[in-house]
């Protein structure tokens, strides 16, 4: 039995070497499964030279997969996958805020019901700001109010799986991805199991409101096409208003003769019909530029560099 541990890495110089010596320890039981994936995501700092360091200690199979320029989480994610031989897989980020002992908390889940196919982790306390809270449980409700499938609230990426699940996700081409939503996608029966989220090791965290909101929005787009499906009900509701309006412009107008406040209700309405057009136009946009970008099918991700130390190991 195998277990493939995924890490993604952009700009985390100051945390991988702790992270390894953290999951060497709280992983002790288990070392002898376990190879370890670092995805360097087009780091700008010494994370590349560090993996390199981690692999040549060749204590532990590492892969260390690195890009030609950043890419985002997501290609970071899908790369690990592909190069997952694992029987289970972990993904888990190298900050220390998620800790290595949860994998196998999660695994003793997997090993104790059969009929789990995946464990994913949720913060019991959230450490944010009340603003973030409220944003992402508006975004929780929001999105699964207009999606076909279900997202649980506050679950995060750091979670293990069978390879059954990693074959599932890994069929799914598109290139725009939204890993919450796929998860839910694909099915599979999952565990939610709570965590503590600890103070990441060195370092300020990589998401901030504007890519926090950006996720939102792919995730959205990615899982729901109730945006486009509003035109219609829009158009149906404008369009009945509309005609009403138009029936009563001409009854007032006929009645009292006002013809300067026809007009400038006419406008008004001109102005309300208008706005309301551009509004949908943008969201075809958004639906249009994501078609764009999968029809025109470029690779996910570009790799630079791929290191497997297991020659090594093996002499």
């Amino acid at each position: 039995m195998k277990i493939s541990i995924i890490v993604p890495c952009y700009n985390e110089e100051g945390n991988v070497l702790r992270f390894y010596e953290v999951l060497k320890q709280e992983l002790s039981s288990i070392l002898d499964k376990i190879e370890l994936i670092f995805v360097n995501d087009g780091s700008r700092d010494g994370t590349g030279q560090k993996l390199h360091e981690i692999a040549d200690r060749n204590e532990l199979p590492v892969k260390t997969i690195h890009f030609s320029r950043n890419f985002g989480k997501e290609a970071a994610l899908r790369a690990g996958l592909d190069h997952a031989d694992g029987d289970y897989i972990s993904i888990i980020d190298a900050d220390l805020q998620q800790r290595p002992k949860y994998i196998l908390d999660m695994l003793n889940i997997l090993w104790a019901d059969e009929r789990y196919d995946a464990v994913a982790c949720y913060q019991g306390e959230r450490r944010e700001t009340k603003t973030l809270s409220f944003f992402k449980d508006s975004f929780y409700k929001m999105i699964n109010a207009v999606s076909e499938v279900e997202l649980y609230r506050s679950a995060s990426d750091f979670r293990t799986f069978k390879r059954s699940v990693r074959d599932a996700i890994c069929s799914m081409s598109e290139k725009q991805r939204f890993s919450k939503g796929i998860f839910a996608w694909v099915g599979f029966k999952t565990y939610y199991m709570e965590y503590q989220v600890e103070d990441r090791f060195e370092g300020e965290t990589k998401w901030s409101f504007t890519k926090l909101f950006k996720y939102a929005l792919d995730g959205i787009f990615a899982f729901s096409t109730f945006p486009l499906n509003c035109i219609c009900l829009v158009g149906m509701f404008g369009g009945a208003i509309g005609a009403i309006w138009l029936l009563a412009l001409l009854i007032l107008w006929a009645v009292t003769g006002k013809a300067v406040s026809v007009v400038c209700l006419i406008l008004a309405a001109l102005v309300f019909l208008t706005s309301t057009q551009l509004f949908f136009t943008g969201l075809l946009g958004q639906y249009l530029s994501r078609m764009y970008v999968e029809i025109k099918d470029r690779p996910m991700y570009i790799m630079k560099e791929y290191y497997h130390n297991e020659d090594r190991l093996e002499q």
